[in-house]
């Protein structure tokens, strides 16, 4: 039996779209624009677990007054434990939240460094509800009077959080957008086409 001249590779071995002889497909240079978009989302999908704890505590405070008060207005004691089983739900809740809405940030992310469009132009609308969010925020807390004001300062932490949060959501929008970032992302999508090798 004689051995076949041709060694390899087997144009079963080579990715789709290539023949022997053909040049490797070039890795694709991801610019700083969108190295540093990158990094921001991270940062945006991951900030917001360190609010968790002062968040827990808020809203434990939050559920104690209430159950207070439903005490006062119905002249009844409440029934036994539910005061802690009202906050032994709180605390999980907030970080089950947190940990998916960081994964998904995270994948955002991903998609971004990839250089998928349909994910930056989800992320856009994302960015642009969250600045309006944050908007209609800073508006309620000053149209309703000085009680809210003092609650806002008094959860301060939250409030910068949130808004360092926001802000590196923004800058990664527009840095997903800067021309170095468009030319990344259109030649990303012509490479998974096939037309660039």
């Amino acid at each position: 039996m004689t051995q076949s001249p041709h060694t390899g590779p087997w144009p079963s071995q080579l990715p789709t779209g290539s023949f022997p002889g053909m040049p490797a497909p070039r890795r694709l240079d991801r610019p700083a624009t969108v190295n540093t978009a990158f990094w921001c989302l991270v940062a945006s999908a991951v900030l917001p677990l360190l609010a968790v704890p002062v968040q827990a505590q808020i809203a434990q405070k939050s559920v104690n007054i209430a159950l207070a008060e439903m005490t006062i207005r119905s002249r009844q004691p409440l029934p036994p434990g539910l005061a802690e089983q009202m906050q032994g739900f709180i605390e999980p809740t907030l970080w089950v939240s947190a940990l998916i809405g960081a994964a998904i940030g995270v994948l955002i992310a991903l998609g971004i460094r990839s250089g998928r469009n349909w994910v930056r132009i989800l992320q856009t609308v994302f960015a642009s509800l969250s600045v309006l969010g944050a908007l209609l925020g800073i508006v309620y807390v000053f149209a309703l009077g000085p009680v809210i004001v003092n609650q806002f300062f008094s959860a301060a932490p939250l409030y910068l959080l949130s808004a360092t949060t926001t802000t590196a959501y923004v800058v990664a929008t527009v840095l997903e957008w800067l021309p170095a970032s468009n030319f990344y992302f259109a030649t990303a999508a012509a490479a998974r086409r096939g037309y660039i090798r």
